[in-house]
């Protein structure tokens, strides 16, 4: 809850020895709650407990091995092992490319469905990911085949860059184009581009307005590149490829004791966690988790 939430709740406790109790799960360790009140547990008189995963007597050993394997990195640390650990320096740290990228010739040649991903941007780049959804062994895995990434330029005879007038309107002009033949599933948007989500819509293209949850949007990317489920054309893919080497975690929003990532390099990322957050959302339903 916010701390102005727990200010008037506390402000009502004026029965003679109230006492309090919190639960929490962990976030940074500039977050207000550990700097107001962990921190100064001697001075509060307070007893501070840690507790992990591990001791939730109400878990089966399946069901914690399933919660072990949603969460990688500092979420890993924060959820399974209940520690304030800073968010800092790359956000999509266990990225190979070795690992995560494929050639042309090594793309499957069929797949279960095809999406295409969107982050919208007039004045920033307008990203298109043309994703291919493909099951093995009941596993969902996403190919990113291809992209549309229109920073608002082009390049004139000379080989110069020029600016362009972005338009929804040349959007999907681009967007039919860059899809071809294929027969999307869904197009997934930012909800906040109503008028291109108005114009395709308009257009008989199936949209899907994306879940726009940043932080367990990138626990979910993290998850699935940690098991090898997300496969990239690097020839076809060069943007996308190098935002993940420059998108980094916020040490301003840090020092406030908030998890944001910097709002640069992030367009094609965007896109493609708006496409595994909208379609596979971890689920964290349960006696533990309860964010």
């Amino acid at each position: 809850m916010p701390q102005s939430f727990v200010n008037q709740a506390l402000a009502r406790c004026s029965v003679k020895g109230s006492k309090y109790w919190f639960n929490c799960n962990p976030e940074g360790p500039n977050h207000w709650f550990k700097v107001e009140w962990i921190d100064k547990a001697k001075e509060k008189n307070i007893l501070h407990l840690h507790f992990t995963m591990e001791d939730n007597p109400s878990l089966d050993e399946e069901t914690k091995q399933r919660y072990r394997q949603m969460f990688v990195g500092v979420f890993f640390q924060r959820f399974i092992l209940g520690l304030w650990v800073l968010a800092e320096g790359i956000i999509y740290p266990n990225f190979d490319e070795k690992k995560h990228t494929v050639k042309i010739k090594d793309i499957p040649t069929r797949f279960d469905n095809f999406y295409v991903t969107s982050d919208y941007g007039i004045t920033n780049p307008q990203v298109f990911l043309l994703c291919g959804i493909k099951f093995i062994n009941n596993e969902p895995h996403v190919w990113i085949l291809d992209e549309y990434y229109n920073k608002g330029t082009k390049k004139n005879k000379y080989g110069q860059e020029e600016k362009i007038t972005k338009t929804d309107e040349l959007f999907l002009k681009d967007y039919e184009k860059f899809i071809g033949e294929l027969d999307i599933k869904k197009t997934i948007i930012d909800p906040s581009a109503t008028s291109l989500i108005n114009l395709f819509k308009q257009n008989n293209i199936q949209v899907k307005e994306a879940d726009n949850a940043v932080i367990d949007g990138i626990n979910l990317v993290l998850n699935w590149l940690d098991k090898e489920k997300i496969h990239i054309v690097a020839d076809k893919c060069p943007n996308l490829l190098r935002e993940f080497a420059s998108y980094i975690w916020d040490e301003k929003a840090q020092e406030r004791g908030e998890d944001k990532p910097v709002k640069e390099n992030d367009h094609a990322l965007d896109a493609l966690r708006y496409l595994l957050q909208t379609i596979f959302p971890i689920k964290r339903k349960g006696a533990y988790f309860n964010r």
